[in-house]
């Protein structure tokens, strides 16, 4: 579920524009399935989820789930020089984080999304 504060952004933008943005569907993913991970010490790790693809005009949400780890701050990146914008990027518990992606623009993008976890005692 996307938040209040979320969809308030996007219908302001709706309004200011003129344009339609639609939701594109959720997609989830485990730290298990990272396309890359980096040791950090002492338990902890950096794991680069995967590469999501933000057709024009579209929000989506995206869901980590970290599994054997607690999951401690996300990030993200958006392909090219156009704006995009993450619209919640939070936790809702030890192991789950969210991340919600807006693509403004009329090209596709990409987001890559990143978390710092802990593996779990």
């Amino acid at each position: 579920m996307i938040s209040k504060k979320a969809l308030a952004v996007i219908k302001r933008a709706q309004l200011k524009t003129g344009k339609k943005y639609t939701a594109a569907r959720t997609v989830n993913y485990s730290i298990k399935n990272a396309i890359k991970a980096t040791a950090l010490g002492n338990g902890f790790g950096r794991f680069v989820i995967s590469t999501t693809t933000l057709p024009p005009n579209t929000f989506r949400r995206i869901e980590v789930f970290g599994n054997g780890f607690n999951i401690i701050s996300g990030s993200w990146v958006f392909s090219g020089d156009e704006q995009g914008y993450m619209l919640d990027s939070y936790s809702s518990a030890e192991d789950h984080w969210f991340f919600t992606a807006w693509n403004p623009t009329n090209s596709t993008r990409l987001v890559t999304v990143t978390v710092i976890a802990k593996r779990k005692p």
